[in-house]
This record gives C-alpha cells, structure tokens and sequence, in this order.
C-alpha cells in the first residue's frame, strides 16, 4: 500500500486565512480571523484526506540566506499588518497544542523545508502531497508529488501543470527566472511574462538553452532585453531555486502525528474566543426534562397563569415559523419562573396537509391569558435574544412586552464581549448541558417553515429546554455583572435599548424604488460606457473584472510601474491603481468602474430586494453583541456603511426618504470622540478649547503649520483632523503616513507637535497604559470592561497592539455608551411630551427621526436635552441638526 506524506506550507496559509476571513477578536479585541481560518484549513486537511504522516513548516522571523545572495530579496513587501503579526504566535502554538510535526528553521523558508522533506521522502512506495497553493511549490512535482490545494480543493499533478503553464514541472524553475517575482523583489528579465517565458523555455529546453541560441536569435527588443539581463536571469534562477539540502527528519516516524492535546487545545480555544471548539461535550447532561409539561387545554392553560401569580421572573421563547420577523408566525410559547417547571402552549403547529394540528389553543386565547403578565411594567421578562421575542409579539399578536427585560445573551456578551459564539447551546454547553440542536428538531421536515411542522411533544421538549437553559445562565451571569460592577450598565442603558431597537426595526425606513431604480439605469449605463472605453483604450475586448486579465494588461503589455505581484498574479488591487493612474488612462477608469460596481451590486441592487413588499420600508436588524468597543452595528442592511463621502454614495442615500407628509431630523453628535478624550485627558488646552465652542480641528492645523487660523487652507485642516482622530485610534507614524500620503518622517514630526500641544493627551495614554499592565483590562465611563491579558506579554506586536487598545477603548467605548444612553433617554421623553417622532436610526454618533414638520422645533428640543444631557462630562456635549426629505447630506 502507497503511503501518503502530507508537508503544509503553513506561512502561506497564515496569509491566505488572514485575508480569507472576515475580522474576528476575542474578548479581549485581540485579532483572530487568521487563526480561526489556519485552524479550518488544518481541520478540513484531517477530516477529508485523514493522514496518517503530516507536519507543518513555517518560516521564520527575520533575513533568510537568500538576502545574502542578493540584498533587495523581498525588498518591496511591506511589513507584516500588525493584526497578523499578533495571531503568528497563537497559529504556531495551535499546530503544537494538535501535536503535529512543526518545522522552523533560522534563515530557511518554508518552501525549503519543504523540498527538503521532498527530497528524504521521495520513494516508489510512497506519495508526497505538498499542501500549498504557491507556485514556487509546483516545481517538485513529479510522479510521486502533486501539490493540493484546500481553499480551492484543486489539485496539480505533472499533468495539470503541464496544462496550465505550458511547460514541463522541472522546466519551471527556468520559467519563472526569466519571468522574476515582484513580489519577492526577484528581478527576472524585465517585459518577459508568462507567455514569453513560456516560448522560450519550449523552444530552447532550459535557460542556459535560451543564451545559447540569443546569437542566432533575430534582433528585437526582446532579444536585447535577455542580453542585457543575463545576470539577472541567473541570479534569479539561484534565488527561486528551492533548498532542498536542509535538516528535516529522514524517517516516516518523523511525520507522524500524535493525539491532540485536548487540555491544551482547550485552554487556547478558550483564550481565542472559539467557545464552539471547546471540547466539553463529553462532561455535558442533557437538561432534566421532568418539569417540562405541555399545555393544551384551557385547564391546563390556567394552571399555568396561577403558577405566574407572584412570580419574580418569567422567562419566555417564542418558536416561530421563520426567523424573518416580517414573514414569521407564532408557532408556540415557553414558559418558566424557576427550574423546577417549564410549561410550552403551543398554537401554531400544522398537520401534514398544512392545517392546523389538533390539541393546541387558539393563539388569541393563550395571547389574552397571558397579557397581563406578558405587558405587566413590574414582572421582569428573560429571554436569549428577547428582543426577537419583542418583535414577534408584538408584530403577530398586538402584545407588547414591557417590565425590564433581561436578556442572557447580552449578559454573556457584557461579561465577554469578544467571545465567538453567542447562541444559547453553546452558553449552556459551557455549564455542562448539552442542549437539543435546532437541526435535530426539524431534521424530518424540509418545509420552509419547518418549525410548524415539528410533532409538538418534541417541540415542547426543544422550547422548554430554551428557557430553562437561558434561566440557568441568568443565575450565573447575574452575580458575575455585580461582581465586574456591570449590572448598572446591563438594567441602565443595554436593556433598555432592547425595546427601542426593536421598535425601530420594525419600523424600518422607506426607500424609494423610483430612485434606486434610476439609480441603477445610470450607474449601468455609465458601466457599459466605461468598459466600452477601456476595452478600445486597451485595443481588444477583456474581462475587466479579471484581475488576472488587467494584470497582464497592465504590467505585460502597458509596462507600467508599480506592478506589485502576488503568488497567484499580478496586485491589481485599489492602491495600485491609485499610482498608475497618472500614469494611464486605463488605470484611472477602473477605479471608477469597480467604484460604480460596487455601489451597484451592495447597495442599489440590494437595497431593491430588501424592501418589504407590504410595509415598502426596509427593516434593518440592530445588534448590540457584536463589537468589542460596545458600538451597535446593523445588518441587513447595514446602515452604518451607507456610503456618504462621494456623490454617487450620497445620491443613493436620496433614496431613503421619509414617508408622505413627514420629514427626516438628523440628530449628530459634535466630535464626541474628541469631548470623551478631553474629558479622560483633562488637557487643558482640549478643555479651553470645547468649553469656548472652537473649532478643534482649526486649533490643531493652526499649532501644527504655524500660522494664523485666518491663513488656514482646507488642506491643513484636513490634516489636522487625521491626526486629531488618528490619535484617538492609535494610529501610528506608518499609518498616518499612508493615510495622508506623506513620509514617515513627516508624520512622526506631526505627532511629536500634536502631542507638545496636548501634552495632558500623552499623559493619558501612558497612564492608562500604566493602569491597564496592573489591571489587565480598561473601562469606559459606564464602566463597560475589556480584557487585555496581552498587554503583559513578552511578543512586542501582541503587547503594542494591546496598548493601543487600552488608549482608544475608554475612548471609542464611551462614546459608545453615550450614544446609547442618549437613546434610552430621548424615546420615552418623546412619549412623554406627546410627539409623533419615531427614532429610525442610529448611525456612528447620529440618530434619524422621522416626525411631521409642524413638530420639528418642539421635538428638537426634546432631542437636544437628551443628547446633551446624556452623561456629564468635563466639556459640553453638543448636538448638530439636519432637516431633511432623504438621509443625504448637503
């Protein structure tokens, strides 16, 4: 029997994952969206080919022995992202923690180790699959390694290699010198691509085949290109050349790998945030179901209300036909105000034929027994997500729910904020309950509300199994809130903001289709207009959404500078074409297009397809769990990136206009993040400057540049406001430089003033930093807390990154906060004075009413007392109107 050999290349993956994944933090706010991808790559490697030899090579930190070949190796790649280089140590103990075979070798690469490995293992009777999606890799490919790629799940054998690039295996190493690599700063013969490489090589065998025939060769550009580039050609042929003559274990047994850690592997997911993969389902029970009972009768229905009488606490879940609360129905309810009973009325559930199953009570019934509990102001109300449950009953049964409404996800999510997963299973399988999954439930139903058709004693098992888990939680995390001096800000301002959120999704906001819709004609025809143009500048018809195909365009046929190269192509990305356009035409009008393109596909496109048929409104959903710094975020859409910087963004805000005979108030927050900074800072210039109604930004450029405010341009101004806010984000001299476009030098002077006109601000940031070291975690004013265990450690990119986030999380996390409060405040004293507004919208630091005009000076005033008189600080908190028929500014 062939043995498999599996060599990962697992650099290149660290890459891959970290740009594959979407942003992920633990509690902490730490990165781990690189890890999290590494360790699905690895997990679907073991579950799909299940190898028996595996080991992982890395490279590692610092120069390699090709820099002493050549000194500009990898010159041009930019340093490490700060956000990876923090992840890098987690990944590598994450392969250890698994206990597979890990090499790192000083001054060699990946690549090498692995064509080391190659080259001891290589055999008749066995089989070396290369796990990498690098073309410098394909070069070892033989009959017995092919290299397979899992993100692509593609696989290249001598074949597929001989297909794609036009020549033989072993003639690739010739190809690419003539080729070079950009990327890796390896120079190759400049103007040679892949097809001219590819020529050469078929015509002449080998490179030393292409010099020899250059006399013979008819004179042409790229005949002298190859003559005056000889040197380069070979001295990339050393530099792509693999190493293969490393120390790497000769034998299988060295490949072998052994039985995970799992105390190990436990103690990292759980420091990673990935609670999902902790591995305690083997201690967890299922839920004791002896108090579950059924509730079918108007009898038992009464039994039910005199248990509630007296209550402390009732703890709901609704089961529903659909998560969509637009299109949901009311399936059942559970119920329970201790663990020892947990009753489910169901209502909803259908028979086969889709009528209505028999042995439930009209849902209008158990509604009316069940109201004065349900909406009484005094009886505190539980639940995980209770704020589906708000909208379902409210939306499906005209019943609102009221009394202060507990809610254990937030809870969880307050103690923990960067934890993974949230869901109620997961929670509960921390506390050693293993709790029935949904899929489970529905697996015999493919219906689209599958829910309805669950036989109802299992139903009654599954829901009750929901309230009693989220009790269970509840009992946990409620000493854990007062114990972290968090309970004010869970009853204060996060549970009350779960019926004003509710309120305004489903409430949601009218757009208009006539806009989109001419929105959508011309971007389309500007679209087609703009890839007619391109195509003539570039001389025949192409895929300019092919990066692959722009590329070759680009740097092969153009020969335009600046062509940054990756391992699977050409980098055509935004900043590139940002330094060609200068230079061509080309460049410039596919900004443009992917510009227009993307405002087409994520907002025009979609935002037609969300509007609610009936309402014509589209309902957002709001969610307070997801950010590490306490901010909201929205989805589906998300408002908070509605587009607003470029006209196009701010014509597709036109399309979200009021209903008829109402108007738009737009209610921003002043800097807010600047006003908590002062406040914190206690600078004395920060706090003149607030209290006198400056323009902090003016101040800023004026001390930055030396001159008078009145000599001010628009320029300067703009440059203080990056560093003023960039301060606020930890932004660094590297990224200020990026940001505006200057030297380094340039913007570490910048910082040096700003902080020689601030200096109470760098005092801050060192306390706070000082403090954060003792404590390990920081607060906001409301004391909203993040962990910060890494700010203690040795690795310097986990410890800077950790300082950072002690400097901007107070700040950030405050404001957040604020804007919170200021909710909670401004709906009920809106209800109070009798005014029609309806908040629509919190976007960053602003919140959207929709109101009649005939109330707008009342309402402003009721809006400007809450805003500003939300928390007190130091410095005046100030509050910018707008009026308006669409959410676009002027």
């Amino acid at each position: 029997m062939t043995e498999e050999v599996y060599l990962v290349d697992g650099s290149a993956y660290i890459y891959r994952a970290y740009h594959a994944v979407a942003p992920l933090s633990n509690a902490e706010g730490m990165p781990t969206h690189a890890v999290f991808g590494f360790l699905n790559i690895l997990k679907r490697l073991l579950k799909d080919k299940q190898p028996k030899y595996l080991a992982v090579a890395f490279d590692m930190r610092g120069k390699v022995f090709r820099h002493e070949i050549y000194p500009e190796y990898k010159a041009n790649r930019p340093p490490m992202p700060d956000d990876l280089a923090v992840q890098i140590p987690y990944i590598k103990e994450l392969v250890h923690a698994m206990n597979i075979p890990c090499f790192e070798i000083e001054g060699i690469e990946a690549d090498d180790i692995i064509a080391a490995a190659v080259k001891v293992l290589s055999g008749q009777e066995r089989k070396i699959v290369v796990v990498s999606g690098d073309k410098d890799l394909l070069q070892l490919v033989d009959d017995t390694v092919v290299m397979w790629d899992p993100m692509k799940n593609k696989v290249m054998d001598s074949d597929a290699v001989e297909e794609k690039y036009h020549v033989k295996p072993e003639q690739l190493l010739d190809c690419y010198s003539l080729m070079g690599d950009s990327s890796d700063n390896v120079p190759g013969v400049p103007g040679v691509g892949p097809k001219t490489a590819e020529k050469l090589i078929n015509e002449h065998g080998t490179l030393e085949g292409v010099y020899e025939a250059l006399g013979s060769m008819k004179k042409s550009k790229l005949r002298e290109r190859l003559e005056e580039n000889r040197d380069k050609a070979f001295l990339s042929r050393e530099l792509i050349r693999l190493k293969d003559d490393v120390d790497v274990p000769s034998r299988l047994s060295g490949y072998l790998p052994k039985s995970p850690d799992e105390a190990l592997l436990n103690d990292l997911y759980t420091r990673l945030g990935f609670s999902s993969m902790v591995k305690i389902e083997s201690k967890a029970v299922p839920i004791p179901t002896e108090g579950f009972k059924l509730v079918r009768t108007e009898d038992e229905l009464q039994s039910v209300v005199t248990s509630l009488q007296g209550a402390d606490l009732l703890v709901i879940d609704t089961e529903t036909s659909s998560l969509d609360v637009s299109r949901a129905t009311l399936v059942g309810i559970s119920l329970c105000t201790d663990l020892q009973s947990s009753w489910y009325i169901p209502v909803g559930h259908c028979a086969e034929d889709g009528s209505l199953a028999a042995g439930q009570l009209p849902a209008s019934t158990v509604i009316e027994a069940l109201r004065p509990y349900l909406e009484s102001t005094s009886l505190p109300k539980l639940g995980h997500n209770i704020k589906y449950d708000y909208s379902i009953l409210k939306k499906s049964c005209n019943l609102s729910l009221k009394g202060p409404l507990y809610d254990s996800m937030i809870a969880a999510y307050l103690i923990e904020s960067g934890r993974r997963s949230l869901k109620l299973d997961d929670l509960c399988l921390e506390h050693g309950l293993a709790l029935t999954p949904f899929d489970q439930v529905v697996e015999d139903t493919k219906k689209e509300n599958c829910f309805a058709y669950v036989p109802i004693d299992q139903a009654c098992k599954y829901s009750c199994e929901d309230v009693y888990g989220a009790l269970l939680l509840w009992q946990s995390y409620e000493p854990q809130l007062k114990e972290l001096e968090q309970l004010e800000l869970f009853l204060g301002v996060e549970t009350p903001l779960v019926p004003i959120l509710a309120d305004m999704e489903l409430e949601g906001i009218t757009v208009s289709k006539a806009v989109l819709g001419q929105l959508e004609k011309e971007f389309q025809t500007e679209l087609d207009a703009l890839e007619g143009e391109i195509c003539a500048l570039a001389g025949y018809n192409f895929n300019i959404q092919s990066p692959k195909q722009l590329g070759v365009l680009l740097f092969e046929e153009l020969d335009l500078p600046h062509g940054r190269k990756t391992k699977t192509g050409y980098s055509t990305d935004m900043k590139v074409l940002e330094k060609l356009a200068p230079k061509h035409e080309i460049p410039a009008k596919i900004m443009r297009y992917r510009i227009l393109a993307k405002l087409q596909s994520t907002y025009v496109k979609k935002l037609k397809k969300l509007i609610d048929p009936d309402s014509g409104r589209v309902h957002t959903s709001f969610n307070q769990t997801v950010t590490a710094t306490g901010r909201l975020s929205s989805s589906n859409p998300n408002m908070q990136n509605i587009p607003i910087r470029t006209e196009e963004g701010n014509r597709i805000r036109h399309a979200f206009v009021p209903a008829k005979g109402l108007v738009f108030l737009s209610a921003d927050y002043s800097q807010i993040d600047l006003r908590v900074l002062a406040h914190y800072s206690q600078d004395a210039a920060l706090l003149h400057a607030f209290r006198n109604g400056e323009d902090i930004h003016a101040r800023t450029a004026a001390e930055l540049f030396a001159v008078s405010p009145l000599l001010l341009t628009s320029e300067m101004r703009r440059v203080a406001k990056s560093i003023n806010f960039g301060i606020v984000y930890g932004m660094s001299s590297f990224g200020l430089s990026n940001q505006l476009n200057i030297s380094r030098r340039e913007a570490s002077r910048f910082i040096e003033k700003y902080f020689h006109l601030y200096g109470g601000v760098k005092t801050f940031m060192e306390k706070v930093v000082e403090q954060a070291r003792i404590d390990e975690y920081v607060t906001t004013l409301l004391n909203r807390r993040r962990m910060l265990p890494e700010i203690n450690v040795k690795n310097k990119t986990q410890r800077e990154f950790a300082e950072r986030t002690a400097i901007n999380t107070p700040i950030q996390g405050s404001a957040a906060d604020i804007i919170k409060l200021a909710m909670v405040k401004v709906v009920p004293a809106l209800q109070r004075e009798n005014l029609s507004a309806r908040l629509l919208l919190q976007i960053h630091d602003e919140l959207v009413f929709e109101l009649p005009e005939s109330e707008l000076k009342e309402t402003q005033e009721v809006v400007r007392d809450s805003m500003e008189g939300a928390l007190q600080l130091d410095v005046p908190l100030i509050v910018n109107f707008e009026i308006g028929k669409s959410l676009a500014k002027s």
